[in-house]
């Protein structure tokens, strides 16, 4: 067969290859593939069918946007073979072909951004460009990628530099002096006119006219440079001051008293009188501020008169959601009001600090304009809006420089604002003003009573309330080093939990490792137990607590509920109740179940001592303590690795940060810097679960004063009902650790078993009124014994009677 006839069949063979890949690239869909969909179409809309649908798939896969030169190179070829003009060393030009693919493929990884490189690219460019740009960076991955393309042209093509190059210099030098020439032009033009201005400059009738023409021509230059910068647009400047709200709200006149009776801002500006009668009244009162006055004010007003209150104008007193009739919530007269605002002027050094902000920045090339000022109570946020073309890069690398000329101490860039075109510059205020929880409190967020279990944080930059709901985060850490608002922080969330829940509805467990920070919450009727400043009882306590959730979890399963909220709204009927609670036991499922909210002020103290212990049970209750409604506020002073274990932080979704030591405790208590960058004194950056975003703001400041008001107050009407469980899970289980020793009551236990015949855990926890924990103990040490037999599912253990009645005479015959 002739050369010839074979060069048209393999040209032929290419034009078909190339208009059936040509056809399957154009009309490909990613719905006719099972890669990018779980029901692909069938059929497929591919004008190429199956066959095609999958030759456009692994192109795209393989190569991205540059499959489309396949196509292209074997039309290119058939042309070739069709013109008889088959080119020699074969192997080569397919090399370069191949390298020319491989190149372009690089070029557009290199051109595209990152999240689009691999779509775009295909795997071939996208590891190419990737490794490009991390060893040789953008300019450097651009020549090495555009070189090989130029290499692969001379492989697959008889094309050559030289000839290119040679006309290339020639057009530029054509170029070049014709461009040299009409310089030179006008710049003889320029010449004659400047030497005919000279001749004419003596006389006086035309110097004059001189005059205002070169006036013109410096009018005229600045004029020109402002040609080039974009005009900022005319927008007014928005301020707005800080002002702490001092809407009192509508108080009875029957708590009059309670105002009086309530410490002054000042106590040293008290009048003599008043001195003599609180000393008069007890010398410990005087040691505890205005919580004896609290008290005779309280027992002054009868209970027709706290009825008559609550009926009448009672916006003074914030209510919770079930309030029970025994209880009423303490006055917001207890709590200090706010402070006035600053002077009036204040909005001058705003306006003349955004006027340094634009000069400061005009100064190196940037142009900007504030459009609006938010003045907090610490933070001043600034928003700027700079001009079309002006880089943010730019402006961030000015920090330090806009600070200087501020005279701040620190500033913080928001780049951008979010849901705005502006840049935000946070810059402290020279007078700081304190948050009063009594604003917050009384405010109308905290009202509106829209959280099971509010926390009241303090304020955002923007003066804006900050009140988190505990029952949905549904944990906190709060970290921060000693004097940057921690504790105050946690007194705060106390007091605002002790005004929105009565003790029905809300339980306190307290871990005090520093014995002195809640020792005067000890009195307040929602204690479950004294605060507990053993770390050995600490580990006892929280054992006790993931007890608790576990029973809690029974009889949410008993009753078909699925949280907490269920279970206390459910309606309550005898057959209901009988049903879960069976025929010798009664009153074991409650009514409703109240809130635990387990506080530990010093986390490391635990961990250094217990860790093996408290890890475990904070980790267990993070994970599931949620819907039976058992939360944690877990405060520490070192967030380091070792005391906020990954076990701990990954279940404690919200925290809030104080000033830290250092950027490595920021990043482990926010996952990111900038908590080492704050003020201090109530300065936090707090973290809500599931947002990305930090809200900075400012703590609310509560004295000790009105800490023992509120508590003083909660003791007034009822004493706190510690559980006797918690107390015997802290020293039975010491004791059992320490020596190993029959409980104290076992021997009541046991004739207790041969007396009803029933050995059961709620057998004894209904007859000697003991809890689970320690039920179960000694159920355990009867079956050690040999007493009872074991556990044999829903049958009833076996009692060895013979062997009980040996073991409980001995012991009377021992006394006698």
């Amino acid at each position: 067969m002739r050369q010839e006839r074979l060069n048209e069949i393999w040209g032929v063979f290419a034009l078909l290859l190339g208009l059936f890949t040509l056809a399957s690239l154009l009309f490909f869909r990613p719905e006719d593939i099972a890669f990018y969909t779980s029901h692909p179409q069938t059929p497929v809309h591919n004008y190429a069918g199956v066959t095609g649908a999958n030759l456009a798939f692994w192109l795209f896969l393989t190569f991205g946007l540059s499959a489309f030169l396949i196509p292209l190179l074997f039309l290119l070829w058939a042309g070739c073979f069709f013109l008889q003009r088959v080119p020699e060393k074969k192997i080569f030009k397919f090399a370069g072909l191949g390298i020319a693919l491989f190149s372009m493929a690089t070029l557009v990884a290199i051109a595209v951004p990152q999240d689009e490189r691999f779509n775009e690219a295909g795997a071939v460019g996208y590891l190419a460009g990737t490794h490009l740009l991390r060893y040789f960076g953008l300019v450097g991955s651009t020549i090495v990628a555009a070189s090989c393309l130029l290499l692969s042209l001379l492989l697959a093509t008889d094309f050559l530099l030289y000839p290119l190059i040679r006309g290339f210099l020639e057009k530029v030098q054509l170029t070049g002096s014709a461009a040299f020439g009409l310089i030179n032009g006008a710049l003889r033009r320029v010449k004659d006119v400047l030497s005919s201005m000279r001749v004419q400059a003596p006389k006086p009738e035309k110097t004059r006219p001189a005059k205002p023409a070169v006036e013109k021509k410096e009018k005229e230059k600045p004029k020109a440079k402002t040609a080039e910068v974009p005009a900022m647009p005319d927008i007014p400047l928005k301020v707005t001051q800080y002002r702490p709200d001092l809407s009192d709200s509508a108080a009875a006149e029957g708590a009059e008293e309670l105002k009086k009776a309530v410490l002054s801002e000042n106590p040293r500006s008290a009048s003599e009188k008043e001195k003599a009668e609180s000393v008069k009244t007890n010398p410990a009162e005087k040691h505890r501020g205005p919580s004896g006055q609290v008290a005779a004010a309280l027992n002054a007003i009868s209970k027709s008169d706290r009825e008559e209150e609550n009926e009448g104008a009672h916006e003074g007193v914030i209510g919770s959601k079930a309030v029970s009739v025994d209880y009423q919530f303490p006055p917001l007269d207890l709590l200090r009001k706010p402070a006035a605002p600053g002077a009036a002027g204040a909005g001058d050094d705003l306006t003349a600090n955004s006027k340094i902000l634009e000069e400061t920045l005009a100064r190196f090339g940037i142009q900007v304009k504030v459009v609006e000022i938010e003045q907090g109570p610490v933070i001043t946020r600034y928003e700027l809006l700079p001009a079309p073309g002006v880089k943010v890069n730019s402006i961030t690398s000015l920090q330090d420089d806009i600070a200087l000329a501020l005279k701040a101490m620190s500033i913080r860039l928001i780049i951008p604002i979010p849901g705005k075109s502006a840049i935000g510059i946070e810059v402290p205020n020279t007078v700081s003003s304190v948050v009063s929880l009594r604003e917050l409190i009384d405010s109308q967020l905290f009202k509106s009573k829209k959280c099971e279990l509010p926390l009241v944080l303090g304020k955002d930059t923007s003066g804006k309330t900050l009140i988190a709901d505990l029952a949905s985060m549904p944990h906190i850490i709060i970290a921060g080093t000693t004097g940057s608002g921690k504790t105050v922080c946690v007194n705060s969330i106390i007091v605002s939990l002790l005004y929105h829940a009565t003790p029905d509805q809300l339980k306190l467990v307290m871990i005090d490792p520093k014995m002195v920070e809640m020792a005067v919450y000890n009195r307040v009727p929602h204690m479950l137990t004294p605060v507990v400043t053993n770390v050995k009882k600490a580990a006892h306590t929280l054992n006790w607590v993931v007890n608790e959730m576990e029973n809690r979890y029974k009889l949410l399963a008993a009753v078909g509920k699925r949280n907490i909220q269920a279970f206390n709204e459910r309606p309550m009927s005898e057959e209901a109740v009988r049903e879960v609670e069976g025929k010798d036991s009664e009153n074991v499922v409650p009514a409703k179940l109240p809130y635990i909210v387990v506080i530990i002020d010093e986390l490391a103290d635990l961990m250094m001592v217990a860790q093996d212990k408290v890890e475990g049970a904070i980790a267990r209750l993070a994970q599931l303590a949620r819907a039976v409604g058992i939360h944690l506020i877990v405060a520490t002073q070192r967030p380091s690795v070792d005391v906020i274990t990954g076990v701990i932080k990954a279940n404690f979704p919200a925290r809030i940060s104080f000033k830290v030591a250092s950027k490595v405790d920021s990043r482990t208590i926010l996952d990111q810097g900038g908590a080492d960058k704050l003020l201090g004194k109530g300065d936090m950056l707090f973290l809500k679960p599931g947002m990305e975003k930090l809200i900075r703001g400012q703590a609310s400041y509560v004295t000790d004063d009105e800490i023992n008001g509120v508590v003083d107050f909660w003791a007034n009407q009822a004493k706190p009902e510690y559980h006797p469980e918690i107390a015997s899970a802290q020293e039975g289980r010491a004791a059992a650790e320490g020596a190993g020793e029959k409980d104290e009551l076992f021997d009541e236990a046991v004739a207790v078993v041969l007396e009803t015949g029933q050995a059961s855990t709620s057998n004894l926890q209904r007859r000697m009124r003991l809890g689970y924990t320690r039920a179960a103990r000694i159920i355990d040490q009867m079956e050690a014994e040999g007493l009872i037999g074991p556990a044999q599912g829903a049958k009833p253990r076996e009692i060895y009677m013979a062997q009980a009645q040996q073991n409980t005479a001995s012991p009377s015959g021992a006394e006698s």
